[in-house]
């Protein structure tokens, strides 16, 4: 796997670099004759919690604007994938990884590792699912806790929305209508309030008829999302600013389950699936399922938060973050059937509940220097805190018994931290910089699960023991000292580089799974990155380069828990590897080479691997005791982290043409490549994804000063399908004797198309 890839790193950077090297010369020529045109307007960001050029920052930042975003259609936090190379989609749980590394596991009181930030703010469990109205995204790539915070051990996605301006007064609207029933639809209004403030207002909502349909219900997926944001703006006097958010999103469906039987394993389960119509396949998009609601899908997220920020004398800036964000997901007081996790007309398990509310608030207070002193400073306190409430409730007959059985826990868990933190750089000399930075955390976390009675769902009796949560009453205190040391050089205003040591912190959770140790352990990365950074062609592109070395200590992921005397049901818990690595180079480019062209590209290479000592449930075509199965049930972990490529490759971009006065005409590309994956830590060839490779483009004439636009664009225009395998979780209920699989179809299955109409008034 690692020499194939090697080949594969060659084939796909070599001609790159290649075509790079041949087409500078004239890039570099067009650059010295319209330097002043096509050089890049100043790329600013936020990473290090001050306004800063991408040039100088001693971090591994990939930075999406606000113009990329709409080029590449990029509507929610899962697409920016398409945009970065060190993110793709990671974990059991499906949610982001950073350089590989992502939240393993199912236990509500476990931190993130990748943090959402919205401006300025750590969404946690909260985070938003769409994003639009946005200024630019950046991602930080490595452990980000010291500025960050201790749910960002991976990295940072940071989005800025647009702030209001005082000065303009705008209408803008934007239109997607595409196949599949696809829409979206987005209006923001910007209404100066005088010379001092402003108000912007932001609304949206986008649907799509699923691809996954319901036979035994003739329904089919059919997701629907809308909300809106509001941002105000008052400059009170010149040193003092106040900045007011609000923001919504609300997320219904029909309930549909959205997985598929893609194999049936034996002509038992293959037999149940063909009686209600549809045939086990990886094109298979049709499922039976019995236990619908529709009140599962409903998930309402919102939050506001007011920034205020004093200028001192001497141009020291105070900051104040005060938040509070809510999601409240599913019904309580709901009894029936949902959530149906067998795809089959019989009750295996028709209920299969998860509601949930959490609430969040945090301040901050920091302090941040001006720059160009000898010792520039970002340092402050932090406090956060996180209530959250889950029910879970799942039932059926397992397809053995003439009654229900089942359980409903109800899971509450509190946290609450306290931090410090301050980061220094010394300026040694005007180009030698030193960096250092520490940060404490005080924290306690408490979980107490509890059985609610089973009568009120119609259960007879409960699950057998070691397969539902149990009862918990922990409490966890602890504390932390997290830090970074660096060093900078710049060889000139367009040329620096960088290496920097990071301690980071990812804090203990509570185990609520019933099956291993209650408490698991806070998880400790050791990162090392050695970084270059350059301005190029007389400005007119920025390349980024890091080395990367990350040891992540305890590592938090689900764990299979063999059988027992005292639990003699196997299965699966969160619990800690003794570590994970991954190490690697991480590259980014983007650049105006000529009036016309605007590129964006990177890749990245990423070696990741399990401890030796972490050991997983073997696959069930493996017997026990036979082979590298033993008598456990237990084996070695694949050579790379599950749902990490070792490879991908991004390229993109637009070239733009002024036909008349008033139209420009535009073309837009962008290309994915990600080697094969393992959808499981377990070796098994039937979890694993071969190499993908995505295109989308766009084309479409505009005004040149953008108060009109229309286009058509493209995704995954090379029709190619990937499957999701997943191991059937009933398998040894419905007949597929342990070798039944699902698959999951999405949209990017298919080639969407559709038209995008822009207007600005």
């Amino acid at each position: 796997m690692k020499k194939r890839t090697w080949g594969a790193l060659g084939a796909s950077v070599v001609p790159v670099c290649g075509l790079t090297l041949m087409a500078m010369p004239a890039f570099a020529q067009e650059a010295e004759r319209s330097s002043a045109s096509t050089a890049l307007e100043e790329v600013v960001v936020t990473a290090q919690k001050r306004e800063e050029r991408l040039q100088d920052v001693p971090v591994s930042v990939s930075v999406i604007d606000t113009e990329q975003l709409a080029r590449q259609n990029i509507t929610s936090v899962a697409e920016i994938t398409r945009a970065v190379p060190a993110l793709n989609g990671g974990g059991v749980t499906g949610g982001i990884a950073i350089r590989g590394v992502s939240t393993n596991g199912f236990a509500r009181s476990s931190e993130g590792a990748v943090s959402v930030v919205l401006d300025g703010v750590a969404t946690g469990r909260t985070q938003i699912a769409n994003i639009f109205d946005i200024e630019r995204v950046e991602v930080l790539s490595g452990p980000q806790g010291m500025l960050f915070g201790k749910n960002a051990s991976a990295g940072v996605i940071n989005i800025v929305t647009k702030a209001p301006d005082p000065s303009d007064f705008a209408v803008i609207a934007h239109i997607d209508y595409g196949n599949y029933d696809y829409e979206r639809e987005q209006l923001t209004v910007n209404a100066p309030l005088g010379s001092s403030a402003a108000v912007r207002v932001g609304l949206h909502h986008d649907t799509q008829s699923g691809v996954t349909k319901n036979v035994l219900r003739d329904s089919e997926t059919q997701p629907r999302h809308y909300g809106g944001r509001m941002r105000l703006l008052w400059d009170a006097t010149d040193a003092l600013t106040f900045n007011l958010i609000g923001d919504w999103d609300k997320t219904e469906g029909t309930g549909d389950p959205t997985g598929v039987f893609a194999i049936a394993g034996t002509p038992a389960l293959a037999s149940r699936i063909e009686a209600c119509g549809i045939v086990a396949s990886l094109k298979n998009t049709k499922n039976c399922a019995e236990g619908v609601n529709s009140v599962i899908s409903d998930t309402l997220r919102y939050g506001g938060s007011l920034q205020v920020d004093y200028t001192l004398p001497g141009d020291y800036v105070l900051t104040s973050i005060t938040a509070k964000r809510w999601v409240e997901a599913g019904d309580f007081d709901y009894t029936g059937l949902g959530g149906d996790t067998d795809l089959l007309p019989g009750d295996l398990l028709s209920t299969n509940l998860a509601p949930t509310d959490i609430d969040t608030f945090s301040q901050e207070l920091r302090l941040t220097s001006p720059l160009g002193q000898f010792i520039e400073f970002v340092g402050g306190l932090y406090y956060y805190e996180q209530t959250s409430k889950d029910l879970v409730v799942q039932g059926g007959t397992l397809g053995l018994l003439p009654f229900r059985i089942g359980n409903a826990t109800y899971i509450d868990v509190e946290q609450q931290s306290y931090a410090a933190f301050g980061q220094a750089t010394i300026n040694v000399t005007d180009q030698f910089a030193l960096i250092v930075g520490g940060r404490y955390d005080d924290e306690k976390l408490t979980d107490r699960t509890s059985q609610r009675p089973r009568a009120d769902y119609g259960f007879v009796a409960a699950f057998p023991p070691g397969s539902v949560f149990t009862a918990i009453d922990e409490e966890v205190k602890s504390d932390n000292f997290s830090w970074k040391l660096g060093a900078q050089y710049n060889w000139s205003p367009d040329l620096m580089t960088y290496f920097t040591a990071t301690r980071g912190y990812k804090g203990p959770a509570i185990n609520d799974q019933g099956t291993t140790a209650n408490i698991i352990e806070a998880e400790i990365p050791m990162s090392y990155e050695l970084g270059l950074k350059s301005t190029i062609l007389n400005g007119a592109a920025i390349a980024t380069v890091a080395l990367f070395h990350n040891k992540i200590e305890d590592f938090q992921t689900a764990v299979f828990v063999p059988g027992s005397a005292t639990n003699p049901v196997p299965g699966f818990g969160q619990g800690n590897a003794p570590y994970i690595k991954v190490k690697g180079v991480e590259a980014n480019l983007i650049g105006r080479p000529t009036d016309s062209l605007t590129l964006n590209g990177g890749f990245i290479y990423n070696d990741a691997e399990y401890s030796p000592d972490f050991l997983v449930a073997c696959n069930p075509e493996q017997v026990r005791g036979v082979g590298t199965c033993s008598a456990l049930g237990t084996t070695k972990p694949v050579d790379q982290l599950a749902n990490v490529p070792e490879l991908r490759v991004l390229l993109g971009g637009e070239f733009a043409t002024q036909l008349t006065d008033n139209i420009t005409a535009f073309a837009q590309a962008d290309f994915v490549y990600e080697s094969d994956i393992d959808l499981s830590p377990t070796p098994n060839p039937i979890t694993r994804i071969d190499d993908r490779y995505l295109l989308g483009g766009r084309i479409g004439i505009r005004s040149p000063d953008d108060k009109w636009g229309v286009s058509i664009f493209g995704r995954n225009l090379l029709d190619k399908q990937y499957p999701t395998m997943f191991a059937d979780p009933l398998s040894q209920f419905n007949g597929g004797g342990g070798r039944s699989y699902w698959t999951f179809p999405s949209i990017d299955w298919y080639r969407t198309y559709g038209v995008t109409i822009d207007a600005r008034f």
